[in-house]
């Protein structure tokens, strides 16, 4: 009996402080982050984009925005300005990724659904996130993004992708 109340008594200690430490979570990962290296892992090769630092994810209380380039590289700029041929706009398009809306977090996973998304429909969509943080360094790992509709990618279960960042 008396282990059962010890048992007790330490949940009710460690429960405020399991929920007090994901608060410390969102302050500590709020702000601007700068994307310098991604790692797309599958089963038996990993390739790493770091040729140029072309990306950011935002996050704020409850919000996050990313918007990156996912081959790291620099994008080949329109050669008239202000009038793009159809070619060099789904290039450009084809160049960036970009999602924004909500987030959450729970046992160092963020949960992020999207309100507006660089692919049409993904809208509601959600992604997720294994994170570590080191000082002015995350890392973020997806591990699993479901379609609004229920569905999965064709990459589920064969990619993940590692996103390293710094604070700014």
């Amino acid at each position: 009996m008396k282990i059962l109340n010890k048992s007790i008594l330490l949940l009710l200690f460690l429960i405020p402080c399991v929920l007090i430490s994901q608060e410390d979570l969102v302050d500590k990962i709020k702000g601007s982050w700068k994307l310098y290296e991604i790692h797309y892992e599958y089963k038996d090769t990993t390739y790493i984009m770091k040729e140029n630092d072309h990306g950011r994810f935002i996050f704020t209380d409850e919000n996050y925005a990313l918007m990156y380039n996912p081959r790291m590289q620099q994008r080949k700029p329109f050669k008239d300005l202000s009038k793009p041929e159809n070619e060099e706009i789904i290039n450009a398009f084809r160049s960036l990724v970009f999602n924004t809306g909500s987030y959450s977090i729970e046992d160092n996973i963020i949960s992020t659904t999207a309100d507006i998304a660089k692919v049409p429909g993904f809208e509601g969509g959600q992604q997720y996130y294994r994170m570590k943080l080191v000082d002015d360094a995350l890392e973020l790992v997806m591990y699993d993004e479901t379609y609004s509709n229920g569905k999965k990618p064709e990459w589920y279960k064969k990619l993940k992708i590692k996103f390293r960042l710094k604070r700014e």
